[in-house]
């Protein structure tokens, strides 16, 4: 199992389009070797808004392939890039962060973020 976790900074005037092209990623339920994705927004005491989504793959082989074939179709078809100030990305490829990554109690998790494998 794979694990990536998007951290970006927001400006908040952008926090809505922001939002609207995360909830787009919708077309990751068909990419094979994809299982699952979920964010929200980090509670943060002032200062910009940070948007946290994790997303889970089955390997690091189904990760890599998406990355070279299909993400940046997705990245650019959604505008999302315009709105965000800055963008870490960490990968994990152990099974025990799972649970802490994805249900990490200083997040409010968008419903819309979430996309599922169909």
């Amino acid at each position: 199992m794979l694990i990536k976790k998007i951290v970006c900074e927001i400006d908040a005037a952008n926090a809505e389009a922001f939002a609207k092209a995360q909830s787009q990623w919708g077309a990751l339920s068909h990419v094979n070797g994809f299982i699952k994705q979920a964010g929200g927004w980090r509670k943060t005491i002032d200062g910009p808004l940070i948007a946290e989504i994790i997303s889970v793959w089955e390997n690091r082989a189904a990760y890599d392939h998406f990355m070279e074939n299909e993400h940046d179709s997705i990245y650019d078809g959604n505008e999302q890039k315009a709105v965000i100030h800055s963008i870490e990305v960490t990968l994990y490829e152990e099974d025990e962060l799972f649970d802490d990554l994805l249900h990490n109690p200083d997040i409010q998790y968008e419903r819309d973020w979430t996309v599922l494998k169909t």
